[in-house]
C-alpha cells in the first residue's frame, strides 16, 4: 500500500511538473521553463542551495534534499522526526526526501518504504 501511495505521487508530482516552451517576441522558441508556480527550475535550485539544500534527481524528476534540523536524533517512530524514523539506526533521517528503500518505524511498527 505504501509502495502504491509513493508511485502514485510520483506519478502526480511528475505531471505537475511538465516542460513548457515559450516563444519570444521575435518569434523564436525560447529555453523551455518548469511549470511549478511559474520559477523556473535554476530559481527552484538557486532556492534550494540557498536552505543548505542539495538537488537530487528521482524518478519524480529534480526535487530538493533539505537538511532536517532532528537529523541524528533518537526516534521511537516516524512521528518523532521532521522526516522519518530510520529502524536500523532509531533515528530520524538526515534528509527529505530520503531516497531509496528503507526500513522505518511507523505507529510502533516496523514498515519498509521505497522513495525514488
Amino acid at each position: 500500500m505504501i509502495r502504491l501511495l509513493t508511485i502514485l505521487t510520483a506519478v502526480l508530482t511528475l505531471a505537475a511538473c511538465q516542460l513548457e516552451e515559450t516563444t519570444s517576441s521575435e518569434g523564436g522558441v525560447s529555453a523551455p521553463k518548469v511549470k511549478s508556480g511559474g520559477r523556473s527550475h535554476l530559481l527552484v535550485e538557486q532556492d534550494c542551495l540557498a536552505a543548505g539544500g542539495q538537488m537530487v534527481v528521482g524518478l519524480a524528476g529534480p526535487q530538493c534534499a533539505r537538511p532536517q534540523p532532528d537529523a541524528g536524533k533518537a526516534c521511537s517512530d516516524s512521528a518523532d522526526c521532521a522526516g522519518i524514523c530510520l529502524a536500523n539506526t532509531r533515528s530520524c533521517s538526515p534528509v527529505t526526501p530520503y531516497f531509496g528503500c528503507h526500513q522505518v518505524l511507523e505507529g510502533g511498527k516496523l514498515a519498509a518504504i521505497c522513495i525514488d
